[in-house]
């Protein structure tokens, strides 16, 4: 190989991001982490990126401390693939923080970094400060003794009803070579009843709004330069089709009949085709069985990309690249049968990866085609498909083969100190004035 080539291919670092929901994954057991497994030795033996970022959401399932020996398993199994061999340096963090509910996010971040790429820095939250990553390091059991990570959860008040739940993001800043990025794994409240997003679709929407608005206004106001460099978010954002209009949609014309429980309370919803009087939708809270689920899995599963709304609001601040995959949840969670919907919520895209500008300009500087895509169409991997980016990242064209350059660095410790310390300043104002 030519020096030449070798320059080029330091200087343009396929990446690969991808999100993937995986409470199911761990309550179903160890066939489907199998999978789960088999399918990102798929997407990395397709796009051989040198730099692998995996966002989890919901680790360890609904109950987090039975399924800590599957967890152990898992990160043993993962660093153990095959397709990672070459991939000397990494940093895994799984929440394990269950006890306290006011910091417990339930999220996990599997950061890998392929031999061949230059220096490697992490942001040290604590010390503000860029620190080498030369191994692999897990965050497990000593989840809170990570200073490369920012563990955000949501004010109380933005929660539905008040009530905590695992909801919340991480924050991490890596430096590739000269090049820095921002990664934020995010989860955002879901739709806890078929009826109330039917009745009220703004409610749950409106709580997901308000909960993203946040973490980007906290990113503005801690981070103020974060704008100069490539920052993607990407995660669980549970952004739904708006319930009322697609129900309007599949079954204009049609009668309804309502079935209610013992208490009073509303049970069910049947919607009957006038010609026949055939249940085409039935609706309960946790059910939405639509007679012919698989409308949304085959092409026409586009006419429905006109009731996804919720990520309107915030068009200009965040970017995507086109959506040409199925819905991503909710799916069978059988083995046999994983590219079938599961009847329980109206199919939508809630895995998604966006970007800032600065971040999508990056993509789409990308010298190869960048790809947006679902993993697993005919596999099970849980009720949620995996959403992956594949993109190549163009590193700054004065980084050296040999590592990052001490002024480069330099500048950029000393830009990152500078925001600390604002908001430093800003939180002791706050505190005289209170007092």
């Amino acid at each position: 190989m030519k020096l030449q080539d070798v320059k080029r291919e330091m200087l343009n670092v396929p990446i690969l991001l991808l999100t993937s929901n995986v409470g199911s994954m761990f309550e179903e057991g160890h066939d489907m982490i199998e999978a789960w497994l088999n399918s990102i030795t798929s997407v990395v033996s397709k796009y051989k990126p040198k730099i692998v970022c995996i966002h989890c959401q919901e680790v360890g399932g609904k109950d987090f401390n039975i399924s800590l020996p599957l967890m152990e398993s898992f990160i043993e199994k993962f660093l153990a693939l095959k397709v990672l061999d070459e991939f000397d340096r990494g940093r895994i963090h799984l929440d394990n923080d269950s006890d306290d509910i006011t910091l417990f996010t339930a999220l996990g971040t599997l950061y890998m970094f392929h031999k061949s790429l230059p220096s490697i820095h992490s942001w040290n939250f604590v010390e503000r400060t860029y620190k080498p990553v030369t191994d692999r390091q897990v965050f497990f059991q000593d989840f809170r003794e990570s200073t490369c990570l920012l563990r955000i959860k949501y004010p109380k008040e933005y929660f539905p009803e008040e009530r905590y739940s695992r909801k919340g993001y991480l924050h991490s800043r890596y430096l590739i070579g000269s090049k820095p990025i921002d990664l934020l794994n995010i989860h955002l409240f879901h739709d806890a009843s078929n009826f109330t997003a039917k009745d009220r679709p703004e409610y749950y929407s409106e709580k997901r709004r308000n909960a993203l608005r946040y973490v980007l206004n906290k990113l503005k106001t801690d981070y103020p330069d974060l704008h100069k460099h490539p920052m993607y978010m990407f995660g669980d954002f549970n952004f739904r089709l708006n319930t009322r209009d697609v129900i309007e949609y599949l079954c204009g014309g049609t009668t309804q009949t309502q079935t209610f429980a013992n208490d009073g309370d509303l049970k069910a919803i049947d919607y009957l085709r006038a010609m026949d009087r055939q249940t085409i939708l039935r609706l309960e809270i946790k059910k939405f069985d639509y007679y012919d689920m698989g409308r949304f899995t085959m092409q026409a599963a586009r006419e429905f990309r006109k009731f996804d709304h919720e990520y309107h609001t915030f068009v200009g601040e965040l970017h995507e690249l086109p959506i040409r995959f199925p819905p991503s949840y909710p799916y069978s969670e059988d083995l046999s049968c994983g590219n079938q919907f599961l009847g329980t919520r109206c199919p939508s895209w809630c895995d998604r990866i966006f970007a800032s500008p600065t971040g999508m300009k990056a993509v789409k500087d990308s010298p190869v085609e960048p790809v947006y895509n679902s993993l697993s169409p005919d596999g099970c991997v849980g009720d949620h498909k995996p959403v992956f980016l594949a993109f190549t990242l163009r590193i700054n064209e004065e980084e050296p083969q040999n590592g990052t350059s001490s002024s480069i660095l330099d500048d950029l410790q000393n830009s990152f100190q500078q925001v600390h310390q604002n908001i430093d300043s800003a939180m002791s104002e706050s505190s005289a004035m209170e007092n």
